[in-house]
């Protein structure tokens, strides 16, 4: 009867050190999961500041040539630096369009980033149902208090809302 006993205990003590194990894995395996839906935000942000530092310099550029800033509505931004960046997918055109990948849309002029995460943590901290999600490049206008119309003063890369366009 001892050996019955001695046995069930030792049973119990490797059933619980699996539960433990299997509790210690589910937890790695979600701080994993939300460390790499963290790294793609800052990752899209970054894309995102140095296409927007870009578009400040090319603005000024169009401005001090005498250009019109409204010409270069819809361009792509990506057209604007030194190299493409290494997930750059060129034309968004169906099957090359995989996920953490960007592109551009010429027909709609927008740029598209694909998410690997079907709840993407938006740029803005909060999480959105996207899979893709789309900015546009838009001239930036302002008014003077003394002059009624309003005056070009800069491109700016805006995020267009178009919610789950067609799956190229």
């Amino acid at each position: 009867m001892g050996y019955v006993g001695a046995d069930n205990h030792r049973r119990f003590q490797w059933l619980a050190a699996f539960c433990l194990l299997g509790v210690a894995v589910s937890v790695l395996l979600v701080s994993l999961e939300r460390t790499a839906v963290q790294t793609e935000r800052q990752s899209v942000q970054l894309m995102l500041n140095q296409l927007r530092s870009a578009l400040v310099v090319k603005g000024a550029e169009v401005m001090l040539t005498g250009g019109r800033l409204e010409d270069w509505q819809g361009t792509n931004p990506v057209d604007l630096l030194q190299s493409a960046p290494v997930n750059w997918g060129g034309d968004c055109n169906g099957a090359n369009h995989r996920k953490g990948v960007w592109c551009f849309m010429r027909d709609e002029r927008v740029l598209v980033y694909r998410s690997r995460w079907a709840e993407f943590p938006g740029v803005s901290g909060g999480p959105e149902q996207a899979e893709r999600l789309f900015w546009r490049v838009e001239t930036e206008f302002t008014r003077l208090a003394k002059v009624p119309e309003r005056r070009a003063v800069g491109l700016v890369l805006n995020r267009v809302n178009f919610g789950q366009q067609k799956p190229y």
